[in-house]
């Protein structure tokens, strides 16, 4: 399984830099991902506005195309659960027309929005863990895949992650929770567009995953992990 998954990032980030967190903002209510960086070349998929994905290679300067197209990826899953591996990855380019990138984004207001995880010591009780290969790298925990496997245990857990969207209380699933269950409380908030972006890094080095929670006004939306490089 280890060396499936290792075989699975290198075919997908294959050429590409280190990532940045877009947000899709085309007036047309979605951005179309493309084979090709090319206005012609066939669209593998299409991206609802306001949804997150990976953006790479923005401003290198190494030919025209870098000026208006990005290198792309998405996850097919709102939740990124990934437990099926390299089916449910779309790799490929966007127009830069067609998204606005997370640090670009203006900061929510406290009062509209807040996010908050509670901690407590990692215990493996009650939990089902899998592990890699009969190492001590997590594969996934209560059947959830684990983000940050070569990381190894984590020394703390989320317990329970609740978002305020005004008056309304939405709680997190822990279906939601178990593939990032060593988030740390240090995140951004941003807004746009009558959505709210939470916004962290999950894990440092080759561990290192961004985390996007997104909401509207009715609740969760998306839960986007993918990697920086």
């Amino acid at each position: 399984m280890r060396a499936l998954f290792t075989l699975i990032l290198i075919v997908v980030f294959v050429n590409v830099g280190f990532s940045q967190v877009a947000v899709i903002s085309s007036p047309d209510g979605y951005a179309n991902i493309r084979e090709k960086p090319d206005s012609k070349s066939k669209v593998v998929a299409k991206v609802k506005a306001n949804m997150v994905i990976l953006a790479f290679n923005d401003d290198i300067g190494v030919s025209n195309a870098d000026a208006v197209w990005s290198q792309a990826l998405l996850i097919k899953d709102p939740m990124s659960r990934l437990n099926t591996a390299n089916d449910e990855y779309t790799y490929g380019y966007i127009h830069r027309s067609q998204y606005k990138l997370l640090d670009d984004l203006k900061n929510a207001d406290p009062k509209a929005f807040k996010f908050q995880y509670k901690h407590k010591p990692f215990s493996k009780s009650g939990k089902k863990i899998d592990y890699i290969d009969g190492s001590e790298a997590i594969a996934t925990i209560n059947g959830e895949h684990y983000f940050g496997a070569d990381c190894g245990t984590p020394k703390t857990e989320i317990s329970k992650a609740t978002a305020t969207i005004g008056s309304k209380i939405v709680d997190i699933p822990m279906s939601l929770i178990w593939g990032i269950l060593h988030a740390g409380k240090d995140f951004e908030i941003k807004t746009y567009n009558n959505h709210y972006y939470v916004s962290q890094g999950v894990g440092d080095g080759g561990c290192f995953a961004h985390l996007v929670w997104v909401f509207d006004k009715n609740g969760l939306v998306q839960r986007f992990v993918g990697w920086q490089y």
